[in-house]
């Protein structure tokens, strides 16, 4: 589609310059625009957004430098290529200092080099872009408003990131899936030193090693079927930030060697290369899987378990706390109503006792997706039980005590609280602080609880 193709603007006062661009870059890949000096450029770049500007040093009018100034006192993450026409490198140097991001000389190179050239500086400002998007989800919810709770368990999970971030070492998130790991992940990058610089999630899992190695170490030109040019992997391209590894324990026992170095010597070689490129970034893994049992087994390295469970977060799954589940379908309820621009639609107290009831295997994850089909598809604004899905209402085990509820709020509230408390003592052997645990409600909390409803 139209508005994925990359925008260039090219400034030159000399027409054969205007032309030669225009003949090296097709209609199909890039929307190109010209302007004649530097007065005419600014206007463009007033009114349209740029991916790239390619632009002569020498033109009359507001020459090249005046414009790359004006630009970058307002324009940060547009790609500025400046084009000197006189080999003059005290000129060159003076543009980069003030922030172009590279440059031509006339006479032109090969026209290849040059293609490649305008592709990595493309390829950057989409990584750039790409960071924005999540730095933008962060301050919107993503990594903070989010982790909605209510029980202790998850208080303490989110205690503990709050910590974490502000410690440069290596983090491990265990968790079933869908559990909210890489959301924890999230949080503790914006909320750590390295929070400004680019924050890159990987799922090991659903990547082959030929692809998951070039992603993270990038590959040279030609280093295999395909590579027509080199690219910089997440590694590299973190530059102070932070990589989250999830599903760490899928990995090869190979990758995992090469993990190890990078961490060890905060080096990397992309693929098909032989330099050595240093490194800097924080990294945070996450699994589902029991890595100590991996290591018996021979599947996940010893020594690479040290080095990445420095600190350890557990994120329990959603059925061991139960008292989120109410908060989570009120707030992905009000997301996806006002992303849809629908009337944002309830849950009464009888669904809730259901879904409460339910195992929720899936976590979070499974939660968002019945709110999203409930949101679509419930004709009412008040969710009823009939509009849960079968295996749901299966899932209910005392449906017609769920319909029969009393309809006032506190009467609902407190049967709902009776019938909890019985199930949760009868979970936990009727042992109070087994039943802590297992709730995530503080011990002098339970007990009032159960005294206040046995009265």
């Amino acid at each position: 589609m139209e508005k994925n193709i990359p925008k260039i603007l090219v400034v030159d006062d000399e027409e054969y310059t205007r032309a030669y661009f225009k003949g090296i870059l097709p209609k199909d890949d890039y929307r190109v625009s010209f302007a004649k000096d530097g007065a005419e450029a600014l206007g463009k770049w007033s009114n349209e957004a740029f991916d790239l500007i390619i632009m002569d040093i020498r033109m009359p009018v507001i020459d090249g430098m005046e414009v790359l100034k004006r630009i970058r006192i307002l324009d940060e993450v547009t790609m500025i290529i400046m084009i000197s026409a006189y080999g003059d490198m005290d000129s060159v140097i003076e543009a980069m200092r003030l922030g172009a991001n590279d440059f031509f000389a006339k006479p032109f190179s090969s026209i290849d080099k040059i293609k490649l050239d305008i592709k990595n500086c493309l390829t950057r400002r989409m990584l750039i872009r790409e960071n924005e998007r999540l730095k933008q989800e962060i301050v919107s919810g993503a990594a903070g408003q989010e982790m909605v709770h209510a029980c202790k368990a998850m208080a303490t999970i989110i205690e503990q990131a709050a910590r974490a971030a502000q410690l440069d070492l290596p983090v491990l998130i265990l968790g079933e899936s869908g559990t909210g790991k890489e959301l924890i992940a999230r949080y503790i990058h914006a909320r750590s030193p390295r929070c400004a610089a680019p924050f890159f999630a990987v799922n090991c899992g659903a990547l082959s090693e030929t692809l998951l190695e070039p992603t993270l170490f990038g590959h040279e030109k030609g280093a295999f079927t395909g590579s027509n040019a080199t690219v910089k992997g997440y590694f590299e391209a973190a530059r102070g930030g932070t990589i989250f590894l999830d599903e760490i324990g899928e990995t090869s026992p190979s990758f995992q060697v090469k993990l190890l170095r990078v961490l060890q010597e905060c080096e990397i070689r992309r693929v098909g290369g032989s330099k050595s490129i240093k490194v800097d970034f924080r990294l945070l893994s996450a699994t589902n899987a029991d890595l100590t049992d991996l290591i018996k087994q021979g599947g996940f390295r010893k020594d690479l378990f040290y080095r990445i469970n420095v600190i350890k977060i557990e994120v329990p799954p959603l059925r061991a706390r139960t008292a989120d589940i109410p908060l989570l379908l009120d707030h992905f309820m009000h997301q996806v109503c006002e992303r849809n621009a629908i009337k944002k639609k309830r849950f009464p107290p009888e669904v809730l006792a259901c879904l409460m009831q339910n195992p929720w295997e899936g976590n979070v994850r499974e939660l968002r997706n019945l709110v999203e089909r409930l949101a679509v598809f419930s004709k009412r604004q008040m969710i009823t039980l009939e509009d849960l899905p079968h295996e749901y209402r299966n899932a209910c085990n005392d449906l017609k005590e769920a319909r029969d509820m009393p309809r006032n709020y506190e009467q609902a509230k407190t049967l709902f609280e009776s019938r909890y408390m019985k199930n949760l003592m009868a979970d936990a052997g009727e042992d109070l602080k087994k039943a802590s645990i297992l709730s995530g409600l503080d011990l002098s909390t339970l007990y009032r609880k159960k005294n206040r409803l046995t009265e």
